[in-house]
């Protein structure tokens, strides 16, 4: 059932992003000829804000669900829907915080945005209030299809909202410029899809009751002991995302804000594609941890290495595909003036890779809990990030930003590291430690040789990309074949794909 859902979310996930992620660059490419640096950098400026405004959330949603993951293996309705009902309560009074907190950063936006259009940029930032807010009080209901590995139906659902909010969009650019407009449409169309998530909970989780919970009942659970050390992730975590965009409108102007969100909004939308894939397998790590049948045993270690694998091969397929295809992908898609420095592509492709590298061993740390255990990393992350941003920025413009962003994202991975085998991998950090030096070896071979192979072949608008793109799709993946194929860690791969792909074949 694992191995079947997992298949089922991962198919669901590409099926849907590709098409949002093509939306997503012709609404993007729109907004910023149509409307201006000026409305580009204010809305990147505001969605990074409400990333930091989200702190108030604690990390609830993350301490419930690990939680969560154990009553849904022991199949405990009773505490499931207590659960569920602590989680809508915490929800609705970090919704109420975040509306304080709201009110108070409106009075930031002139020093972040020193020389912008302040009714302008006023008016995105409530507009934005209002889509973050009502999705505070709406949006609780997914954790259980997260949970359950049924994440796919949320997609489903948001899939078909998404697309009508694209559509929307692109034809408000074309044919009526409003911002307001364009903006606002995102407020209805995220409104209706968590409705339609509500309605489509109660039929599928009848045996989910709203119940009376108290202040006692959290504290009874240890929920405010979590959230106390969970807060400090929370908060690396929103600085490590955030920083970039608010120290480059401040320091650098609207111009450069912009083209700078001209790259985190490709790779932000890659990233949606790829979370959803990882997110498939999140759900089934939780699983074999609290599994009270399964154990630790050496399956379980079989898994998790196999899955360290499965990260690198896709954090170095990432890193070499932004590393050889984005310069060219933004010189035909927003122009040559839009390029920002090789440098800077270097470092955020190192950043990439560091994400996507460590996201299973992420999904394990976050399923243990004791987040006591690494928050002077994350409080370390947080600092390097900030006083690193700000000293470098000067000197290097926004590469020194992303220097800084790199410095604490490692940081940031040591601490996960620490956690996850001292309490569920023992004795296994030398191999991990070995084995990641071995990558950056072959992820260095990967980048340049696809890069020289690249290079080779002219570009000449679009149809010229094709090629390189096929190249990047083959090269670095038979490059990992190489190196990596005859290994224990893709012979469980394989065997794991195999048996999905037999299942499915039984089932037809």
């Amino acid at each position: 059932m694992r191995s079947k859902r997992t298949l089922i979310n991962i198919a669901y996930a590409l099926g849907t992003s590709l098409l949002l992620l093509l939306l997503g660059l012709a609404t993007r490419r729109l907004m910023v000829f149509n409307f201006g640096d000026g409305i580009a950098q204010a809305t990147g400026v505001v969605e990074k804000l409400f990333n930091f405004f989200s702190i108030a959330e604690f990390g609830v949603g993350s301490v419930i669900s690990y939680r969560l993951y154990e009553q849904i293996a022991a199949r405990d309705h009773e505490k499931i829907s207590k659960y569920m009902s602590m989680y809508k309560w915490a929800y609705r009074a970090v919704g109420l915080l975040i509306c304080l907190l709201a009110l108070a950063g409106a009075a930031a936006l002139p020093w972040i945005m020193p020389g912008a259009d302040m009714q302008a940029a006023c008016t995105v930032y409530g507009l934005h209030a209002l889509s973050t807010l009502s999705s505070y009080f709406l949006v609780t209901r997914r954790l259980m299809y997260t949970c359950t590995q049924q994440g796919y139906v949320c997609t489903r659902i948001d899939f078909l909202f998404n697309v009508a909010t694209y559509l929307a969009r692109i034809g408000i650019a074309l044919w009526w410029p409003n911002y307001v407009l364009y903006f606002g449409v995102t407020i209805l169309m995220n409104t209706a899809a968590n409705l339609v998530v509500a309605w489509r909970f109660r039929r599928d989780f009848p045996y989910v009751r709203d119940v009376r919970v108290t202040l006692d009942d959290f504290r009874s659970l240890g929920i405010f002991h979590d959230l106390r050390y969970y807060l400090v992730h929370r908060l690396s975590n929103t600085i490590y995302g955030s920083s970039d965009t608010i120290v480059t409108s401040r320091m650098g102007g609207a111009a450069l804000t912009t083209n700078l969100g001209n790259y985190t909004s490709i790779a932000d939308s890659a990233t949606n594609i790829g979370n959803k894939i990882m997110d498939s397998f999140s759900a089934g790590i939780g699983n074999i941890v609290y599994d009270k049948e399964a154990g630790r045993n050496d399956h379980d270690k079989q898994v998790f290495w196999g899955l360290d694998l499965f990260s690198y091969l896709f954090a170095s397929f990432v890193a070499t595909a932004y590393f050889c295809l984005f310069q060219p992908f933004m010189t035909l898609w927003m122009g040559a003036d839009r390029l920002l420095p090789f440098a800077f592509l270097l470092l955020f492709c190192l950043n990439e890779y560091v994400g996507w590298n460590h996201r299973m061993l992420g999904s394990y740390r976050a399923v243990l809990g004791h987040f006591e255990q690494d928050q002077w990393f994350m409080v370390a992350s947080a600092a390097v990030n900030l006083i690193l941003s700000f000293a470098l920025f000067p000197a290097f413009d926004i590469t020194g930003a992303l220097a800084a962003t790199v410095a604490a994202h490692c940081i940031m991975w040591a601490g996960r590291i620490v956690v996850v085998f001292r309490q569920y991998m023992r004795g296994s950090m030398g191999h991990y430690l070995c084995m990641q030096a071995l990558h950056a070896v072959t992820l260095a071979a990967c980048m340049g040789l696809t890069w020289a192979a690249c290079r080779a072949v002219p570009l000449g608008g679009w149809l010229g990309l094709a090629p390189r793109a096929v190249i990047v799709c083959l090269l670095p993946n038979l490059l990992n074949l190489a190196f990596y194929g005859w290994s224990s860690d893709a012979a469980y791969l394989r065997e794991y794909a195999a048996r999905i792909v037999r299942k499915r074949r039984d089932r037809t």
